[in-house]
């Protein structure tokens, strides 16, 4: 079976997948991209180059329809008009059994129409949901969008339960829809065939000048609107929990000054903030931490660094946008917040950090649930549903 998997270009929770999809016997598979990102990348919202370390571009087949190496994503209009022709060229041409389409974007929708024409399987994967509020007016439009793509659609891949019900409340039929769990990292590569050695923790402690006495509560991503950070530390500070307990900032973005100056002003020796880390550096910060808070606003659609702490069992605390909340409750493995209410979360901080039974049973749920979560558990899913079809 040849399998086209399109998407707009290299992303570090993608390309594992990737690589275990083509360890696949029974699956022919490609990955065409709009373009092709170096593996270091200017992120706007962290304000600096970054590299996750995830080697995107080896262990598959790939096709960049622009080969031209670039530090930042071109999504202009013009080059996403650019990309659909090319994207027309290449499907007519292609011997394709079954093509795997990433998101809603002009490009991929004419892909769909094209992979119709040739009377080809087209599979949709988006991590979208519904949350959040919108005019009247949005929503017809938003829904007229989606409804015209997915006419187009054969099957749809869902993350979890908000993905689900996305896709049911735009024109899709139950039938229609396949349970395929969104991957995230590669930790059991980096760590058995990287040969990486997990620091004991007053080596990693001493490495990243933290507390060797303490236990850690981790935040990692960009301190940007979406991600929310200073909810968290202000909530933290408002807690008053035990000073055996420490708070971990790891990123960057626009918000850093002020978040280190509001740390600075209440004389706060417990919370620490430290810059961007890869992938591979965030085993040992997931090794070492108990908890992980993920306090975001609209935007995150999945959870990604949730999904890879879980691997390590952290437990979780999660605001009810982010799309991983109804499986946090569900699995036991975590607590989930009302983003619109700070003192919701200044409790479950307090509750979390002050009984230990419920805190190391969410933990043992995490580690468990956490290997889902998991490339090779994706593509098993995937070779599954694909060895199925009858084509």
């Amino acid at each position: 079976m040849k399998i086209i998997y399109l998407a707009q270009h290299q992303i570090h929770n993608l390309t594992p997948l990737y690589r275990e999809l083509s360890k696949k016997k029974e699956i022919s598979f490609k990955v065409v991209y709009w373009q092709n990102l170096s593996d270091d990348t200017f992120c706007k919202e962290f304000n600096k180059m970054i590299n996750f370390g995830t080697n995107n571009n080896d262990g598959y087949e790939y096709l960049f329809l622009d080969n031209k190496i670039k530090k930042v994503a071109d999504f202009s209009l013009l080059y996403r008009l650019q990309t659909s022709f090319k994207l027309i060229d290449f499907i007519l041409k292609e011997d394709f059994d079954l093509i795997i389409i990433h998101g809603y974007r002009l490009p991929h929708f004419i892909a769909s129409l094209i992979s119709k024409f040739k009377k080809k399987k087209i599979v949709m994967r988006s991590i979208s949901y519904d949350l959040g509020q919108r005019s009247f007016l949005k929503k017809i439009i938003r829904y007229s969008y989606y409804a015209i793509n997915n006419f187009l659609i054969d099957e749809f891949w869902y993350i979890h339960d908000l993905n689900k019900k996305f896709f049911i409340n735009n024109n899709v039929k139950e039938k229609q829809l396949k349970f395929i769990d969104h991957c995230q990292g590669e930790y059991d590569y980096l760590i058995n065939e990287k040969d990486y050695n997990i620091d004991r923790k007053d080596n990693f402690c001493n490495k990243y000048s933290l507390p060797i006495n303490k236990k850690f509560i981790l935040f990692v991503g960009r301190f940007v609107e979406r991600k929310n950070p200073k909810i968290l530390i202000e909530a933290f500070i408002d807690a008053k929990i035990s000073s055996e307990w420490c708070l971990i900032m790891v990123g960057n973005g626009k918000f850093e000054k002020e978040l280190k100056d509001l740390v600075k002003k209440n004389n706060l020796k417990n919370i620490k903030f430290l810059d961007f880390k890869s992938q591979y550096e965030l085993i040992n910060f997931f090794s070492h931490s108990e908890i992980l808070v993920l306090p975001s606003n609209l935007g995150d659609t999945h959870g990604n660094i949730a999904a890879e702490a879980i691997q390590f069992g952290c437990a979780l605390i999660l605001s009810n946008m982010v799309g991983l909340s109804p499986e946090c409750k569900k699995n036991d493995i975590g607590l989930v917040f009302d983003i619109n209410k700070k003192d919701d979360l200044i409790k479950q901080l307090k509750f979390i950090t002050t009984n230990n039974q419920l805190l190391k049973k969410f933990q043992t749920n995490a580690y468990k649930y956490g290997k889902t979560k998991k490339p090779s558990h994706a593509a098993n899913l995937i070779e599954k549903n694909l060895l199925r079809y009858e084509i």
